[in-house]
């Protein structure tokens, strides 16, 4: 369940438990990961951090599995009363329409980020083109992140 909701999310937010779970991935992998941002006050609902959260594992776990990627940076940022949050790569990149195509499920995980997203009342899409590496990027408004009735099947 840790890897669900890990207790570094319960006990300092989202960017520590992004901070975290970069630092697992480098360990793991020797992929080298930079997790930039600031923490939201106040404090992000329990089902939009964790939702947040599982879309980060699962582009981190698209970047070790296809990506033969180098570098991962990830960035929390608030702007406008927009939470965005975007996992980048320096992998080889891929036709995100030809991965949604292909066998009904967008290939690597992409349907899963984008109904995670979604059900936070947010949006995920994925830039990419083969040979440029790959951004994922999720945007919150503050009217979803702040509600503490949002919680959609955040997990």
């Amino acid at each position: 369940m840790a890897d669900l909701r890990p207790p570094v999310l319960d006990e300092y937010g989202l960017l520590a438990a992004l901070q975290w779970e970069g630092a697992r991935l480098e360990g793991r992998t020797g992929i080298g990961v930079d997790v930039v941002g600031s923490e939201t006050e106040p404090r992000l609902n329990l089902w939009v951090e964790t939702a947040l959260f599982r879309i980060a594992q699962e582009a981190l776990t698209n970047v070790v599995k296809h990506a033969q990627a180098t570098h991962v940076d990830v960035a929390l940022s608030t702007e406008d009363d927009t939470l965005r949050m975007i996992v980048a790569d320096n992998g080889v990149g891929f036709d995100p329409q030809q991965a949604r195509e292909m066998d009904g499920d967008g290939g690597w995980g992409l349907r899963t980020m984008v109904e995670r997203a979604e059900a936070i009342g947010g949006s995920c899409h994925v830039e990419s083109r083969p040979g440029e590496g790959t951004r994922v990027i999720v945007q919150v408004s503050r009217q979803q992140y702040d509600d503490p009735m949002n919680m959609n099947g955040a997990l």
